[in-house]
C-alpha cells in the first residue's frame, strides 16, 4: 500500500453547474449560455442569501446565468438554457449536450439525473473579423 495521501473534493452543486456549463459550451453547436429572466430573479430570491452563505452544497441547488444544478440524495440533476448555431440541428445538439453532461457527471460519482435543455436561441455564428 502507497503511503501517499489521497485528497478528496466534496462534490456541491456549484460543481456540478460549472461542469455541465463548461460541457455544454464545449459541444459542437453551442453558441452560449443564456441568462433568463427567471434565472435573474431566482437569484435575486431567499436562494441568493443561501448561496452567499454557501455557494454549492451536497444537497441543495446551485443557480448561475444559463444554468442550475441540483444534488439530492446522491443524484445531480441539471438545467441549462442554450443558444444553438442555426448550422446545427437543434434536437442534435440537445441530445449530444445531455449524453455528456450525463456522462460527465457520472465521472463524479454521483448518479446522474435529469439534464433538461432549453433552446432559447437559433442564430447564425456570428463573423469574426480578422485580427
Amino acid at each position: 500500500m502507497s503511503d501517499e495521501t489521497l485528497h478528496g473534493q466534496v462534490i456541491t452543486s456549484q460543481l456540478i453547474a460549472s461542469l455541465a456549463a463548461r460541457t455544454a459550451l464545449e459541444t459542437r453547436g453551442v453558441l452560449r449560455l443564456e441568462p433568463t429572466i427567471k434565472g435573474f430573479l431566482a437569484r435575486l430570491g431567499p436562494a441568493a442569501l443561501q448561496n452567499l452563505r454557501n455557494s454549492g452544497s451536497q444537497n441543495g441547488t446551485y443557480r448561475h446565468d444559463g444554468v442550475a444544478a441540483t444534488i439530492s440524495e446522491g443524484t445531480a440533476h441539471v438545467h441549462l438554457d442554450i443558444a444553438t448555431d442555426i448550422a446545427w440541428t437543434a434536437l442534435t445538439v440537445a441530445e449530444a449536450v445531455q449524453q455528456r453532461v450525463r456522462e460527465r457527471i457520472s465521472h463524479t460519482g454521483l448518479t446522474p439525473g435529469r439534464v433538461d435543455i432549453c433552446i432559447l436561441a437559433i442564430e447564425p455564428q456570428s463573423l469574426k473579423t480578422p485580427v
